[in-house]
């Protein structure tokens, strides 16, 4: 295998790297930016619920009258916000982590790729006795294409469920 082919093999595994790189930064970008809304429209929420809160209070003719309109208001709404808040939690990390295993999977298809054609080459261009360190790194890459495989399915598996 000439010096110029593998060069070109190591620019293209290494040009799928930073594609990698960059699809999985964006998948993130896009998930905190979801929860940041997410956090904001709570935080709206609270506060305007707040506000209401307070109105009723002070329109309140007595004491009593005060503490059951506070009673009402915070007991159910708070426990319903709660579990409201937390699904949408639920489904902006479930979702992150389905596309983040997608896109590593396609990644790591794309470099497999890549290097089983630069181990092919250099089977090709090796000396005599080499078949022990290219039989070792073929185990190798089918150990950790095992291993992404099952990474894979768990994450994909997880995204699943956070769809339903």
């Amino acid at each position: 295998m000439s010096n110029n082919e593998s060069n070109e093999h190591f620019l293209a595994a290494n040009k799928t790297v930073i594609d990698a790189m960059t699809s999985a930064t964006r998948a993130i970008l896009a998930a905190t930016e979801s929860l940041v809304t997410l956090n904001l429209e709570t935080a709206r929420e609270a506060f305007d619920a707040s506000a209401e809160n307070a109105q009723a209070v002070l329109s309140s003719k007595n004491p009593q009258e005060a503490a059951a309109a506070m009673q009402s208001a915070l007991g159910k709404a708070a426990v319903e916000k709660a579990a409201a808040y937390s699904r949408g939690v639920y489904e902006v990390s479930t979702k992150a982590a389905s596309e983040l295993g997608s896109l590593f999977q396609i990644q790591f298809e794309e470099l497999t790729k890549v290097s089983q054609e630069i181990a092919q080459k250099a089977a090709k261009a090796a000396p005599f006795g080499a078949d022990l360190a290219q039989a070792a790194a073929k185990q190798a890459a089918q150990l950790s294409e095992s291993y992404i495989t099952a990474v894979t399915s768990v994450m994909q598996t997880a995204g699943a469920k956070g769809k339903k």
